[in-house]
């Protein structure tokens, strides 16, 4: 037993139940790291290598590595660390991140959605996902992802898929105020081909709200206007925001 003249037998003993303490603790510790880190290292090592593999673009590829590092997290937490629990965690976080962006960066890429089975398989991937997952995905990049398929089916002639694929964006309701411009001018071309002026010209209005110079949004508004015999309005659309353009087509039809 310690001794020290300074202490009585209930400080002594306490000290020596501290270090008994310790010594398990650092015995659990060490008996938990030589279960739990070789599978780590083969975890890190497969996650690495899915990292280089996706900064080559090689999607594939980094996706297989990808998998095999979350199966091997996956394994870790099933010994059910104490103290590497949190270590493990953050790591999942971080490789499910990665894995569910590869996989996008992969099926939205833009060989792929110029392909009806491409934008198949894109939707079914973003669709299939869960909100856990989805939040992993920047909105921006999936408006994009939105915006290219709606722009190549408007260039292929397909007004029907494209306005759907343009109205994706339109919901997104992006702060990006150039995607926003393109998107509703893009729907209220389709609109006015397809002879919809009221619905085209709230759409350019909307343009406008965002581009004010826009002159192509105010050439087609102008079209509208004729169309719809109230060009003497012009002035009050061209200023109006799309909710006050909504309401100023019912005054004035």
């Amino acid at each position: 037993m310690l001794y020290c003249s300074n202490m009585d037998d209930n400080n002594i003993d306490n000290i020596e139940e501290k270090l008994k303490n310790i010594e398990d603790w650092n015995e659990d510790w060490n008996r938990e790291r030589a279960n739990i880190k070789p599978i780590l290292e083969i975890a890190i090592d497969c996650h690495n290598k899915a990292r280089r593999e996706a900064g080559w673009k090689n999607y594939e590829k980094a996706s297989e590595f990808f998998k095999q590092a979350i199966e091997n997290y996956r394994n870790a937490l099933k010994l059910n660390p104490k103290y590497y629990l949190q270590d493990v965690i953050e790591r999942v976080d971080f490789v499910i991140d990665e894995y569910v962006n590869n996989m996008f960066n992969f099926k939205g890429s833009s060989d792929r959605l110029r392909t009806e089975n491409g934008v198949k398989e894109f939707m079914e991937f973003t669709q299939g996902l869960s909100a856990d997952e989805i939040k992993y995905i920047d909105q921006y990049e999936l408006a994009m992802r939105y915006f290219k398929i709606a722009d190549i089916y408007f260039q292929d002639g397909d007004s029907d898929r494209a306005y759907e694929f343009f109205n994706k964006v339109a919901d997104m309701q992006s702060n990006r105020p150039f995607l926003n411009r393109d998107t509703y001018l893009r729907i209220g071309e389709i609109l006015y081909s397809k002879r919809k002026f009221k619905e085209a010209l709230v759409s350019f209005v909307s343009v406008l709200s965002f581009d004010r110079g826009n002159a192509g949004a105010v050439i087609h508004l102008d079209r509208c206007l004729k169309e719809l015999k109230i060009f003497e309005h012009r002035f009050k659309f061209l200023s109006a925001t799309p909710n006050e353009a909504k309401k100023l087509i019912m005054e004035v039809l």
